[in-house]
C-alpha cells in the first residue's frame, strides 16, 4: 500500500460528501468517524494482513534497535506531523495514547487525506496497529448494537444511556448509535439518548461533543434525535463519579463500553472496582462491551516490539486473563471475538451465562 495514493481521498479544502466534520481544540477540522463509510471500510484490507504484518514488524524491530539519538529524531518527526504532533501528542513520557491519537488511527489513510504535512499520519495509520484498531472499533460497535437492540425493542418507553469509560472521542458510542439508526430508526427516534464520556482527558470528550452537534444538523443522521453528550472527569481508580452517574439510570437502557481503555491499561484492582460498581448500581440487563489485548503468545509480534521500544503501558490480559478476573465478579462473558491480530472484543452480561461465539 502506498500512502501517496490516498492524498486526494480527503482534501484539506472541501468536504467528503455525506460526512460530518468537527474541530479539535487546536482548530484542526476532521471528519466525524463513520465506520459504515466506504473510505473507512476500504482501509481495512483483511485479505492483505500478512503483507501489512511483515512491514509493520520490520519497522517496529528497527525502532527498537535504533540508538537513542536516532530514536529521538524519529519522535521529533512524529511531533512535527500534522495530526499526531500538532494536535494529539501532549506528553512524550505518557505510557498510553490519548483518545485523539487513536482517533487518527481510526480515520485511516483514506480519511486523513491531506497533502505532504499529513504524509507521516497516513503512513502511521497504515501499519498493523492502525488496521487492527479500525477492525477493533468496527467489531465492537457491531457487538454493542447487537446487544442493545433487543432491549430497545422490548422497552420502548425507556431512555438510552451510553457510558464510555476512558472514552476519548466516544467514537464507538457514536457509531453504535448510528448502527442502531441504520437497523431501525424508530428504536431511537422518540427517546432521550445520552452519551457519557468518563475520562481524565478533556480534548477527546470536547471533540465528541462537537461530533454529536455536527451529526445533529439537517441532513446528518442524528438530525431530530434528542441526544446529548456529557464529560465526567474519571480516573478508574476512583469510582465515585461512576456510582453517582448510575444512581438514577436504573430505569434506562444502559450500555457501558471501554474501547482501548480499562481492560487494556487498568490494574486488576481497578478493573474489579469498576466492574463491581457497574454490577451493583445498574439495571439487571445492562451490557458491558470492551476490548483486551491478546496474551503475549497470541498477540501480533509488532505489539511487544512497540511496547519495548516506547515503554507503552499495555496489558496483555487476553480473554484468559479476563475470564480469571470475571470469576471474582457477577459478570460473565456473553460474546467474544478473537479474530483481530491484536485485540479481542467482547460483551459481558450479569449472572452465569454460556459464552457463545460472535457472528462472523
Amino acid at each position: 500500500m502506498n500512502p501517496d495514493k490516498h492524498r486526494d481521498s480527503a482534501p484539506e479544502t472541501g468536504h467528503i460528501p455525506g460526512l460530518a466534520y468537527a474541530r479539535t481544540d487546536n482548530g484542526i477540522e476532521l471528519q466525524v468517524l463513520d465506520i459504515t463509510h466506504p473510505l473507512f471500510l476500504s482501509s481495512i484490507d483483511e485479505d492483505h494482513l500478512d503483507e501489512v504484518s511483515k512491514a509493520s514488524l520490520a519497522k517496529m524491530l528497527a525502532l527498537g534497535k535504533m540508538p537513542d539519538a536516532q530514536r529521538r529524531m524519529y519522535y521529533e518527526q512524529l511531533a512535527k506531523s500534522h495530526i499526531f504532533g500538532y494536535v494529539f501528542v501532549s506528553d512524550p513520557a505518557a505510557r498510553f495514547m490519548s483518545g485523539m491519537s487513536t482517533y487518527a488511527y481510526k480515520l485511516g489513510p483514506n480519511l486523513i487525506g491531506g497533502g505532504p504535512d499529513r504524509e507521516f499520519d497516513r503512513s502511521a495509520s497504515m501499519d498493523m496497529g492502525g488496521v487492527a484498531m479500525r477492525m477493533r472499533i468496527r467489531d465492537l460497535c457491531q457487538l454493542q448494537a447487537g446487544a442493545v437492540i433487543p432491549q430497545l425493542e422490548s422497552s420502548p418507553q425507556k431512555d438510552l444511556c451510553f457510558i464510555n469509560i476512558g472514552g476519548g472521542a466516544a467514537s464507538d458510542s457514536i457509531n453504535t448509535l448510528n448502527l442502531i439508526l441504520k437497523e431501525n430508526p424508530s428504536l431511537v427516534r422518540r427517546r432521550k439518548i445520552e452519551i457519557n464520556v468518563l475520562d481524565i482527558d478533556t480534548m477527546g470528550p470536547r471533540f465528541a461533543l462537537g461530533c454529536i452537534e455536527a451529526l445533529k444538523v439537517e441532513g446528518q443522521p442524528f438530525h431530530g434525535l434528542d441526544v446529548t453528550c456529557h464529560h465526567i472527569l474519571h480516573d478508574w481508580r476512583d469510582t465515585d463519579g461512576l456510582m453517582r452517574l448510575l444512581s438514577n439510570r436504573r430505569d434506562c437502557v444502559v450500555l457501558c463500553a471501554s474501547e482501548g481503555g480499562l481492560f487494556e491499561y487498568g490494574t486488576d484492582e481497578g478493573i474489579l472496582r469498576n466492574l463491581n460498581v457497574l454490577y451493583d448500581h445498574s439495571p439487571h440487563d445492562m451490557r458491558i462491551a470492551g476490548t483486551v489485548v491478546h496474551e503475549p503468545n497470541k498477540v501480533h509480534a509488532t505489539v511487544p516490539a512497540l511496547a519495548k521500544a516506547t515503554n507503552a503501558g499495555l496489558r496483555f490480559l487476553g480473554v484468559g486473563g479476563l475470564k480469571g478476573l470475571l470469576e471474582k465478579t457477577g459478570w460473565r462473558l456473553e460474546r467474544v471475538q478473537e479474530k483481530n491480530p491484536i485485540y479481542a472484543v467482547f460483551t459481558l452480561k450479569k449472572d452465569n451465562l454460556v459464552t457463545t461465539p460472535a457472528a462472523p
